[in-house]
């Protein structure tokens, strides 16, 4: 079990000065922004721009707070790459096409290819965001939104409430680590402690392990289940 604090990761700056990253949680805990097996982390939009290039990554993208973006996808080659994480949907012919999609703090989470054009237009003030990246082939992760208004208990969800298909996509994968992305205050009893979690810190846990989190309104989590191909 880990609890890590999102006001003790450093933020890091993007290089177009668009926005910065706080990254939560990387593997292996050295690798580089080049190779990596899955990141979570937490970014604030500043202005608008392009997102970077992350070649043979899968993505996901929920907007936490701010109005929202709209985001300019282009497809290439004759290929539409979002919602399919690098699939390759062919649409007729090889044109350029550009789709536009909004997202705001009420939608789900977006799933793209790293690999796909896309710019971010804010809809208003700044953004704040949050991002799972896992290596295409070898890691999937399933993120979902869950709400509760008293007392949360790890156990009572740990059958996946995915679509079946999607479940047909991960069958051949074995869970390594679930992480709770808390929104709200809250706080967490663990070895007879009782610990204050605040909004962005992430408990870190093994399939199985017990979680209580208890709150005096209803509350908000991020959940993110990630799976490995077996070797």
């Amino acid at each position: 079990m880990q609890l890590i604090r999102y006001q003790d990761c450093p933020s890091t700056p993007w290089k177009n000065g668009g926005g910065s990253t706080k990254q939560l949680l990387i593997s292996p805990i050295n690798a580089e922004l080049t190779e990596f097996d899955y990141r979570i982390s937490i970014a604030s939009i500043s202005s608008n721009g392009p997102f970077s290039s992350f070649i043979g990554i899968d993505r996901q993208l929920v907007i936490l707070e701010g109005e929202g973006v709209e985001l300019s996808i282009k497809s290439y080659e004759g290929t539409k790459q979002i919602n399919g994480l690098g699939a390759g949907e062919k649409i007729s012919g090889n044109t350029d096409t550009t789709e536009y999609k909004r997202l705001t703090p009420t939608d789900s989470p977006f799933s793209f290819a790293g690999e796909t054009s896309i710019t971010s237009q804010l809809l208003g003030c700044d953004v704040i965001d949050f991002n799972v990246m896992t290596k295409r082939g070898a890691f999937k992760a399933h993120t979902q939104k869950l709400s509760f208004d008293d007392t949360f208990i790890e156990e009572q969800i740990t059958t996946s409430n995915s679509p079946q298909n999607e479940l047909q996509k991960t069958e051949s994968y074995v869970p390594i680590i679930q992480i709770l992305c808390c929104l709200d205050t809250m706080t967490w009893e663990h070895n007879g402690k009782v610990i204050k979690i605040m909004p962005y810190d992430v408990l870190v846990f093994q399939q199985g392990d017990g979680i209580r989190l208890k709150a005096t309104r209803p509350s908000r989590l991020l959940k993110v289940s990630i799976t490995a191909r077996p070797l």
